[in-house]
């Protein structure tokens, strides 16, 4: 098979289910247990740089299947920018939430845009919920620690529905990950409410966290473009017989 992007690099941001998929690239990736494990404890990671399609698309299918957060990027990896570049409204949060956001790793954040940054609370830590083009984010920084943590709800492990606690400030992300059915409640000022729930629905419906293989034939033009579960496996076009090119897009 051959592909209109030849090379592709996947950014890893977190993994709930660490043993299980470093065992499962350990067979992809044909390396060390131990180098995989150095490599998942620098997340957020670039987990390949420059792979082609094909073995791209083992990789992405182990990642997904162990619920891990990742984007996927054409060709190499662009400049890491400061959060205060990528969001354009940055200097108008509060200083709170800017000290906090300055701190978290710039690789969060490769393949993603920030749409939306809001004051938010969660298991009684304050901190910040953050709405992307991929994923939905808690970053905090529980006092004593010198580094921020983050809660990652990527948009394929999240259900239709956004719903209000008893309380109007609450606000229950329901999702499924690792260990199963998820309802998280990010306590959130009032006045946010409304538009963060916006911001997620408008940002899941736009579907670019979605990773798709467009599949081709040059031959007989014969094209499908699906997710990547559900992307044809065989080399060769059903129609024509001839070889398929791909490419991936996220």
């Amino acid at each position: 098979m051959n592909s209109e992007h030849k090379y592709y690099s996947i950014i890893l941001k977190g993994c709930s289910h660490r043993e299980n998929l470093e065992r499962r690239l350990e067979k992809i990736l044909l390396r060390g247990r131990l180098a995989i494990k150095m490599a998942l404890d620098t997340m957020p990671c670039v987990i390949i740089y420059k792979g082609n399609v094909d073995a791209s698309i083992s990789i992405v299918k182990a990642l997904i299947a162990e619920y891990a957060a990742i984007t996927i990027l054409a060709d190499g990896v662009p400049p890491t920018l400061p959060i205060a570049k990528k969001y354009r409204d940055f200097l108008n949060i509060n200083p709170e939430l800017q000290a906090l956001l300055v701190d978290v790793p710039e690789n969060l954040w490769l393949g993603e845009a920030i749409h939306r940054i809001i004051p938010a609370s969660f298991l009684d830590e304050n901190g910040a919920l953050v709405v992307t083009s991929h994923a939905i984010y808690f970053i905090d920084k529980p006092a004593g620690n010198t580094k921020c943590r983050w809660l990652i709800i990527p948009y394929e492990q999240l259900n239709n529905s956004l719903t209000l606690g008893e309380q109007e400030t609450q606000l229950i992300i329901h999702h499924q990950d690792a260990a199963g059915q998820q309802n998280d409640a990010f306590t959130i000022p009032r006045e946010f409410i409304a538009s963060v729930k916006t911001s997620i629905e408008q940002a899941k419906l736009a579907e670019r966290y979605l990773i798709k293989i467009k599949t081709h034939c040059i031959t007989c033009g014969y094209i499908s473009e699906d997710t990547i579960a559900h992307a044809p496996t065989e080399p060769h076009c059903q129609h024509c017989g001839k070889p398929y090119q791909r490419t991936i897009t996220a």
